[in-house]
């Protein structure tokens, strides 16, 4: 599969939240109930656009934007050939390379949990593959399911992700400087403090939704986001 490699920072707000989605809806029905959607993830740390192949790995990816310790991601960035129990010759397709900031990398398959569960014969390949793929190519081998999301903190990371693209502003910076003198403040009151007038502010308030997407430890993530949302300036350690 071969990413479309794209000038995100070129995008026009409106035009944002259709391109960070970029679906093809013809799906298809996989075993059950389990359905593959494709399409392009717009990734704001690689700067380019990420095939997926499922919603899970759209938000896997999703997840992996809002984590500090991630530098950047691949889809699909290698093919691995192993033999199976059967002794039969095969090869495997990770969905994900992770590069970390301690340059560690870690291959992912990204699987639904009840699919994972309910299939005894792809948990005994996953599981001889994190075998092989560590001692034949020094590489970790991690399976990342929806049980290890959030419903709310997704949202969450969604919504603030709409502002990523938006272009560097001073704002940012005014809003930096208030929070380095006010210990707590609501979403709301921060506003009123940018700009008085109601119709400016509409213009001011993706700079600071974009101020906490570039932030995010300033706010409480895991709950809901709304005006009366407190940003609070956290101290370095």
């Amino acid at each position: 599969m071969i990413s479309t490699r794209i000038n995100l920072n070129k995008f026009q707000i409106e035009k944002i939240e259709k391109a960070l989605y970029n679906v093809d809806m013809s799906v298809r029905k996989i075993k059950k109930s389990y359905i593959s959607c494709t399409g392009y993830f717009a990734s704001y740390k690689n700067k380019s656009q990420i095939a997926f192949e499922s919603v899970l790995e759209r938000d896997f990816y999703m997840m992996l934007e809002f984590d500090d310790n991630v530098v950047s991601y691949e889809e699909q960035p290698m093919t691995i050939k192993y033999e199976y129990l059967d002794n039969s010759k095969r090869r495997y397709t990770p969905d994900t390379m992770v590069v970390y900031k301690d340059r560690n990398k870690k291959l992912f398959e990204v699987k639904y949990e009840d699919e994972l569960l309910n299939d005894t014969e792809l948990q005994n390949k996953l599981k001889l593959l994190k075998y092989h793929i560590k001692k034949e190519y020094k590489l970790d081998f991690d399976i990342f399911t929806d049980k290890f999301m959030d419903k709310q903190l997704l949202l969450n990371y969604k919504f603030l992700y709409k502002f990523a693209f938006i272009k560097e502003h001073k704002i940012l910076e005014q809003i930096n400087d208030i929070l380095n003198h006010i210990e707590r403040i609501s979403v709301k009151e921060l506003l009123n403090k940018l700009e008085n007038d109601k119709n400016k502010q509409l213009t001011i308030i993706p700079y600071i939704w974009k101020y906490i997407f570039l932030n995010i430890d300033v706010v409480n993530k895991f709950d809901k986001l709304t005006m009366n949302t407190i940003l609070e300036k956290k101290v370095a350690m």
